[in-house]
């Protein structure tokens, strides 16, 4: 069961802007984009506005290492991505409109250069990319999965390439690449799109030839007349003719500066940029312009004629600040609008420059040359900003997450002090800060983030929330750790500290007391990490620490001494690893050097380098799980995934709940002691930092199926669905019935006035005085009962815990709902929800493949040099949602929005961020409306005690008003009162959460507007159509149906068209996703990716994500890519199948309106229904197919197939083979136990029992879609069963095993589900339907308790009768045949007497006859009913005695009035008929 991945990251960045070195930059081709990257791995995108104005949107976060280059990775305007390249050799391609990472890959090499070009592959065309760095080949990847295609080598001196170009030629098909190596030879080489079938190829250059330019930066072609190529070197620039690469002019460099690129402007000007930032603008000598009469007329003359280039123009910006590097620049001509020429620079500070290219007629440029200026004309840029620009320009300041207690009391505006390390300790909740003056700050995550976010009545209150100092190192404090927290051997109260002042420093986290200070390094400390689990024991009970000598200790936090030092690393210290069964710390050094220290004795055991070296610590690898690295910022965030926050959570979490839930049910042994509080955390929050002298930003990453998981199982709620350690399930059923009746509210109230009372009454006894000095004491939760004596100077008071859930849902969902948009849901959400509003807009993230990350630079809302708008979002002028409704439905669309400039939700951003947003939201939003009284107001009512005035009486009963609105200040807490007066109140919070669903679900569209409004990703949304969680699987069910409707019949085509070829009919079938097994062998054996032993659980695990959440944690290969995207276009399908296609004849569910004004899409049509039949075909395969390694049993895709079938049966039904899709659906419901585990809570449940409720589902839809074809079929497969039990030759086994024997029950439920909606088919078909019900009911049940008892509801219809002492049942048919069953055999014999349909039947008291009667022929028969002798060995037939003519009705009558119809026997030879007419008829045999 993997985690859903459903996150969604808000970042508080604080007040310091990140550092950001720039070392590449690169625009989009529709020029709004500007790109850049930086020596520490991040990207920050910047737009690029129609005024010129340049804005900081997002920072991506995902390499470890410095940005060597960056490339578009193709030239579309709408989706457009780009690839970047550390020096590592890492390679991520991103989406530029939100920050998404699509792939990821690592190469080896460094790639110091990349270029985009164009292959014509037969008609498509498909984007490539070339690549030159520190190795002797040209590397040419696919843009799309980053894969090594081929490679252009050199067979006549090969070398690095130092600066390539490619050249399309007009007169021919193919493309050619021009290099030039680090010794100044030229390459050539032609590609024809052909290369590049069998990957791992490799070309040789076709032509080669010295020139006279060593360590050449760039070369670049003339784009507009081919003729010419400019080379630039450090020391000089050359133009050359490209014919045969002869030198027409040359410019070398002033002193003291070089050369660092260049370009051509036009085709007689070129731009020239030197490595101080300037760029220089030439006009060429007319020797170097093709068109001119003189071109190359500078190669008859010689050497010393050679005319030079006229330099007309420098481009250089007024920069107070030195350079600690050159800066990157980079010179882009687009295709948009009035054909901009951009120049743009990006330096060490942060800052990019923009010109636009000044155009210069040639005359005033004859006017520079003839007048001798003293200076050159110099252009400043037309645009910049910066990031530290940016914070300065922001109003309010960047929230940091502890500011409010790091501002000096009395001097608001000073800056905070920073934070220089934290961690967050999920269990407790608290969030511990070092700061940069060497205390301590221990503080409530939730509480501190929603000062810093949202505005809330206690959020102004001095010193707000309750928080501890802790004072002792002298300096920053550079690292901290919770030990209890990595591995629970640890004491819980032990938390370790190291700082600049290179002491570690041990504290009781509770009593907040130092226990112990180890000064045993000589520099700042910089980490520190647990050893492994299978060490020695006095190994166990340390932490190792490492410190900026170069020195690693282990020092024991029980005995409070250093066990080891090892000090003679001469290099950092880069890796840390552990041989535990040897008893060795092995240290690997930055220069590659490996120390290997004996951890008992401290020796140092031997020193390796080289491959040696490598060697041992692969060995380490090997033996152990728990490898440690030295961390850039950029990495530790993927280390946090991994170690604590969201992957490694993934089944705990959900299986400890799974023990408790349904301990009984699933044999899991169940816990006596209750489980613990969840190990998965709905909350976690990370610290990071740009560079390693920045102060650190925190991102809090919500989980949102953690967050719906601890809303329904968290016991301090108000109405507690499940206890932590209960087993039984029993208790939780009567729990959850419990939970919707009035006297556990009544119990809730009692609790919660307690509460109140008490927290109130604690938060009153502290005083008001908040020194600096005076801070309350924490308690470990453990010993809260034994509480220390009161030293002077402290407070007790224990940090609030127990809302904890409460906390983050109400952060969650204040930050992510759609402010502004509805006023009066605004107004419910603040009053009745207790929803905070946010000071200014969020900064939200977006999570990608892996640990990559993408976060919202602070004022990506609005644009600068503009007012800031005082909403939060556009405000369609203040009308509320229900008014917007009713004008769109008069064909007037709301106004969406009066400035569009200048302000945006978070809902314009981008699609993914949309999806993740509005999934989040609905189903958090839908589990809140599943609980009573599920809102936030008390918890500002539990904070506000301080402020409140007047007696304590008064307040618990004016708090306890404006929670339920039931007591009267006077009045005395009584249980049993007043329980009428407490649903209005839960009417309004659940209509509340109803109406904030609804306007995320339906109307944000038509309140945005379609020109702002980014509407969610399809494709995600599909991918969770059966999520593991079900509120986000209700949700993404809602968003996907909404958005198919919104988008109209040629939205769905363009859809169709795009999803319709990846069905798997349509694929090879080697990576079909339906394969058959002896494809699939072959397919694997070819691919035979994964190593050894890993690959059987890797695979199974991929194939459970091949249709979950948004992207897979690893590389994936493109076999795996193809069968995720068939599982998409299934699903994609099949919801639009299932709503959009045509029925062979309209269900009788569905209202005759909504069935003939049902929009019918092509391909599901009756005529067309190609596509229906593939669909269809498909998803029977999913139900239908043996488990197989690529398809597992129980997987989302699977549930999907199940589920689509249900829903769309009316569609699929001509193209699949309806009994075995029955029979399927049956064997997997069979097990009632795991249906109901599966309905006891909304928890996640195990895919076994996801598989049957999804199973029992679609039965339903099916039978009451089509009752007729489910009775029919089932009762075919009844006899067909019988006859295989008759013979006796058939195995018991093949008959226990069939789902007609296992299933019987819920066959029964079905049944029973049509005689309660559809009594007319069951009618229609009375004697199918009582074939099957003799199958299933249990012969000896119905012997001992009669029809009556057993199967009550198809006792209703009077044309079936049961008589208790033969134990016989008869049923009447339309055709006017009689079926009489002997229960005790189960054997039928048919009576035929009447040529209509029976009206009625009863059997004699006795049982000794049977009356029929049939209205249309007027017709009533006795028959004798038989004997059976010798326990039915010998029975003989009935036969009719007597026939009466009855009384003759003419016209129609009503079903209401067959119903009356009966005939009951008051003596044991008389029966008396009662007519259509209610009048009654006596007749005697």
């Amino acid at each position: 069961m993997t985690s859903s991945g459903l996150v969604v990251p808000v970042v508080l960045w604080g007040s310091t802007a990140p550092t950001h070195c720039i070392s590449a930059v690169l625009v989009t081709s529709d020029q709004r984009t500007i790109i850049t990257g930086c020596h520490d791995g991040q990207i920050v995108l910047w737009d690029l506005n129609e005024s010129m104005q340049v804005v900081p949107r997002n920072m991506l976060l995902g390499h470890s290492a410095a940005i060597s280059c960056l490339a578009r990775a193709n030239e579309s305007w709408e989706t457009a991505s780009f690839i970047s390249a550390a020096e590592n050799g890492e390679l991520c391609l991103w989406d530029v409109s939100d920050g998404r990472c699509i792939e990821q890959t690592k190469l080896a090499g460094v790639h110091t250069m990349m270029h985009t070009y164009q292959a014509t592959k037969g008609v498509a065309r498909e984007h490539r990319l070339i690549c030159q760095g520190y190795y002797p080949d040209i590397h040419i990847i696919d843009t799309t999965t980053l894969e090594l295609l081929f490679t252009l080598s050199s067979k006549v001196a090969p070398d690095w390439i130092s600066a390539l170009c490619i050249v399309k030629p007009l007169k021919r098909q193919e493309d050619v690449v021009i290099g030039l190596s680090k010794t100044g030879m030229l390459k050539v080489w032609s590609l024809s799109g052909l290369e590049g079938k069998e990957p791992g190829t490799t070309h040789y250059e076709e032509e080669c030839k010295p020139l006279r330019c060593q360590n050449a930066l760039t070369l670049s072609c003339c784009a507009f007349t081919l003729r010419t190529v400019l080379i630039v070197c450090s020391k000089a620039w050359q133009i050359y003719d490209a014919g045969d690469f002869s030198q027409l002019c040359c410019e070398t460099c002033e002193k003291g500066e070089q050369w660092a690129g260049g370009d051509f402007i036009s085709a007689d000007r070129v731009i020239v940029w030197s490595d101080n930032g300037r760029g220089y603008l030439y006009q060429l000598p007319s020797s170097c312009i093709p068109e001119s009469d003189d071109f190359r007329s500078s190669l008859s003359r010689g050497q010393n004629l050679v005319s030079h280039p006229f330099l007309f123009c420098v481009l250089e910006t007024q920069d107070e600040k030195p350079l600690t590097c050159s800066p990157a620049m980079t010179f882009f001509y687009g295709r948009r609008g009035p054909f901009y020429k951009l120049f743009v620079r990006g330096d060490s500070n942060g800052k990019v420059n923009v010109w636009k290219m000044p155009e210069v007629s040639d005359k005033e440029l004859n006017y520079l040359k003839q007048e001798e200026f003293d200076t050159l004309p110099v252009m400043t840029p037309s645009a910049g900003n910066s990031l530290s620009d940016l914070w300065k320009s922001c109003r309010p300041q960047p929230a940091g997450i502890i500011d409010q207690l790091s501002v000096k009391v009395g001097q608001p505006n000073t800056t905070p002090i920073p934070v220089t390390s934290s961690i967050y300790l999920p269990d407790e909740g608290w969030l511990v800060c070092g700061r940069q003056d060497g205390s301590i700050v221990i503080v409530p995550a939730t509480q501190t983030s929603i000062v810093q976010l949202l505005e809330g009545p206690h959020t102004a209150r001095r010193g707000w929330p309750p928080h501890r100092i802790l004072r002792g190192h002298q300096g920053k404090v550079t690292s901290l750790m919770y030990p209890h927290q990595e591995n629970s051997r640890y004491d819980v109260r032990y938390m370790v500290s190291g700082g600049v002042d290179f002491s570690i420093l041990l504290w009781d986290i509770f009593s907040g007391s130092l226990l112990h200070t180890f000064c045993v390094h000589g520099g700042e400390i910089t980490r520190m990490v647990v050893p492994p689990e299978n060490c020695n024991a006095r190994v166990l009970t340390c932490v190792c620490t490492i410190a900026s000598d170069h020195s690693v200790a282990l020092l024991s936090l029980r005995d409070r001494k250093c066990m080891m030092l090892a000090s003679r690393h001469l290099f950092p210290i880069k890796t840390i690893k552990w041989r535990p069964l040897d008893d060795f710390l092995v240290v690997g050094c930055e220069d590659g050097s490996v120390f290997v220290w004996q951890m008992e004795t401290g020796h140092l055991d031997r020193i390796a380098q080289g491959n040696i070296a490598e060697d041992i610590l692969g060995a380490c690898d090997q033996g152990t799980q728990a490898i440690e690295n030295m961390l850039t910022p950029g990495q530790s965030i993927a280390m946090a995934f991994r170690r604590r926050s969201l992957a490694a959570i993934k089944n705990a979490a959900h299986r400890s709940i799974l023990a408790a839930a349904q301990g009984t049910v699933l044999n899991i042994p169940s816990h006596l002691e209750p489980v613990p509080k969840n190990p998965s955390h709905a909350l976690t929050i990370q610290s990071l930092r740009a560079n390693p002298k920045d102060p650190d930003f925190h991102v809090l990453f919500f989980d949102t199926e953690c967050v719906i998981v601890h809303l329904l199982t968290d016991e301090n709620l108000i109405p507690g669905i499940i206890n932590k350690g209960q087993s039984d399930l029993k208790m939780a059923s009567a729990k959850w019935s419990e939970s919707r009746s009035p006297k556990l509210t009544q119990r809730v109230v009692g609790f919660i006035s307690k509460q109140i009372e008490k927290n109130i009454l604690e938060d009153s006894d502290e005083d008001d005085s908040d020194d600096d000095d005076d801070y309350p004491s924490l308690h470990a939760p453990q010993s809260q009962g034994k509480r220390e004596p009161a030293r002077k100077g402290y407070k007790h008071l224990t940090l609030d815990q127990k809302h904890l859930t409460l906390d983050i849902a109400q952060l969650f969902m204040s930050c992510l709902h759609a402010w502004g948009l509805d006023t009066t849901l605004d107004e419910i959400c603040l009053q009745k929800l207790g929803l905070l509003k946010p000071h200014s807009p969020v900064s939200f993230g977006l999570l990608s493949h892996g640990a990559h990350m993408s976060l919202m630079l602070p004022g990506w809302h609005r644009f600068p040099g503009k007012e800031r708008s005082p909403r939060l979002s556009p405000d369609p002028s203040s009308m509320s949602a229900k008014e917007a409704l009713e004008l769109k439905k008069r064909g007037q669309t709301p106004s969406p929005i009066s400035e569009p400039q200048q302000y945006l939700g978070h809902w314009e951003l981008s699609r993914a961020v949309t999806t993740q947003h509005l999934l989040s939201v609905i189903s958090v939003a839908n589990t809140l409306m599943g609980m009573n009284n599920a809102s936030f107001i008390i918890l500002s009512h539990l904070r506000k005690g301080k402020n409140i005035s007047g007696p304590q009486p008064a307040i618990v009963s004016q708090t306890l008003q404006t929670l339920f609105r039931v007591k009267t200040p006077g009045e005395v807490e009584n249980p049993e009162d007043n329980l009428a007066d407490l649903t209005p109140e839960q009417a309004q919070i659940k209509q509340g959460w109803s109406l904030l669903a609804a306007l995320h679900c339906v109307l944000l569209p038509d309140l945005l507007g379609s020109t702002l409004y980014k509407p969610p990703h399809m494709e995600m949304l599909a991918r969770r159509w059966q999520d593991r969680c079900l509120e986000v699987r209700a949700a993404a069910q809602a968003l996907l149906l909404a958005e198919l409707r919104r988008m109209g019949g040629e939205g769905r085509e363009e859809l169709i068209n795009h999803w319709a070829p990846h069905l798997p009919n349509y694929v090879e079938s080697s990576m079909s996703l339906t394969a058959t097994h002896s494809q699939q062998a072959i397919a694997t054996s070819r691919s035979g990716e994964v190593g050894g032993e890993t690959s059987s659980n890797e695979s199974e695990a991929d194939e459970e994500e091949i249709l979950s959440g948004d992207s897979p944690t690893r590389k994936v290969s493109s076999s795996f890519e193809s069968r995720r995207r068939q599982a998409t276009a299934i699903v994609m399908l099949g919801v639009i199948g299932a709503e959009f296609g045509a029925e062979v004849q309209p269900s009788r569910q569905r209202a005759p309106s909504t069935t003939t004004n049902r929009p019918i899409q092509q391909g599901f049509g009756l005529s067309d229904y190609s596509l229906a039949r593939h669909t269809a075909q498909a998803l029977s395969f999913l139900l239908l197919h043996p488990p197989t390694p690529r398809l597992p049993a129980h997987t989302p895709i699977r549930r999907a197939g199940i589920d689509l079938l249900g829903r769309g049966f009316t569609v699929w039904e001509p193209f699949i083979d309806v009994s075995a899709v029955l029979m399927g659906l049956l064997e997997l419901s069979s097990d009632p136990n795991l249906y109901a585990a599966g309905m006891a809570t909304g928890l996640p449940i195990t895919s076994a029992a996801d598989s049957c409720r999804s199973a029992h589902h679609a039965l339903s839809l099916i039978a009451t879609a089509r009752p007729a074809t489910f009775i029919t079929t089932m009762a075919k497969e009844v006899a067909r069963y019988q006859a295989l039990a008759i013979n006796a030759q058939t195995p018991a086994a093949i008959l226990q095993a069939s789902p007609l024997y296992k299933a019987k029950a819920e066959i029964l439920r079905i049944l029973e589900l049509l005689i309660d909606k559809m009594q007319n088919d069951v009618v229609d078909l009375l004697i199918e339907v009582m074939d099957i019900v003799v199958h299933c009911l249990d012969a000896s049940q119905l012997k001992n308790k009669g029809l009556m008892e057993v199967f009550p509801s198809i006792c209703r219809f009077n044309m079936l009768s049961y008589c208790p002492s033969t134990k016989r049942i008869a049923a009447g048919a339309k055709t006017g045949v009689i079926a009489l069953y002997d229960a005790k055999t189960g054997k039928c014999q048919s009576l035929s007497g009447h040529t209509t349909a029976v009206t009625a039947l009863a059997f004699s008291p006795d049982g000794k006859y049977l009356a029929s009667y049939a209205l249309w022929d007027t017709k009533l028969c006795f028959w004798a009913t038989g004997t059976s002798l010798l326990g039915g060995m010998i029975s003989s037939s009935a036969k009719c005695v007597k026939v009466f003519k009855t009384k003759v009705f003419t016209g129609s009558s009503s079903t209401n009035q067959l119903r009356q119809v009966s005939i009951s026997w008051p003596q044991s030879r008389a029966v008396i008929l009662r007519y259509v007419d209610g009048s009654l008829g006596k007749f005697v045999i």
